[in-house]
C-alpha cells in the first residue's frame, strides 16, 4: 500500500478560488447541502465519489486526473493546449480518449476496483463459454 495522502480538499478549494466563487455558491452550483464543502475543507476530509462527480459534471473544464490525484493541469483546456498540436476537429476524440485512459489507470490502481473488475471479467468469460 502506498503512503497516499488525500488532499482533494485543497484542490476543491483551489477550484473555488479560481472560479471566483465562495463556498456557498460552489455548493449551490454542484447541488450539495449547505456547508458540506466548507466543513470538509475545514476538516481536511476526503470527498465521496458522488461529490467529485458533481464537481466534474458542474465544471467540465476541470481535469479529472488533477482533481483526483493532483497530477497534471487543473483545466482540461490546459492539457489540450500543451499536449495536442493537431487540428481543432481532433481535440474531442483525443481529449476523451486520454481522459478515459487516465481514469481507467486510476481505477486499476485501486485494489478494491481491481478485484471487482477481475470478478466481473471472470463472470463475463464464463458466460461466453
Amino acid at each position: 500500500m502506498s503512503d497516499f495522502i488525500d488532499e482533494t480538499y485543497k484542490r476543491v478549494e483551489e477550484i473555488i478560488v479560481n472560479k471566483n466563487m465562495n463556498i456557498r455558491s460552489f455548493e449551490d452550483k454542484i447541488s450539495v447541502s449547505n456547508n458540506s464543502i466548507g466543513t470538509a475543507i475545514r476538516r481536511k476530509a476526503s470527498f465521496k465519489s458522488n461529490v467529485l462527480n458533481k464537481i466534474l459534471n458542474s465544471f467540465p473544464d476541470i481535469n479529472p486526473t488533477w482533481l483526483l490525484t493532483g497530477r497534471g493541469n487543473m483545466f482540461v483546456t490546459d492539457v489540450i493546449n500543451t499536449e495536442i498540436s493537431e487540428p481543432k476537429e481532433n481535440y474531442e476524440i483525443k481529449k476523451t480518449s486520454k481522459l478515459k485512459t487516465e481514469l481507467i489507470q486510476l481505477l486499476i490502481e485501486d485494489d478494491e476496483v481491481k478485484n471487482i473488475l477481475f470478478h466481473e471479467l471472470k463472470q463475463f468469460l464464463k458466460e461466453k463459454k
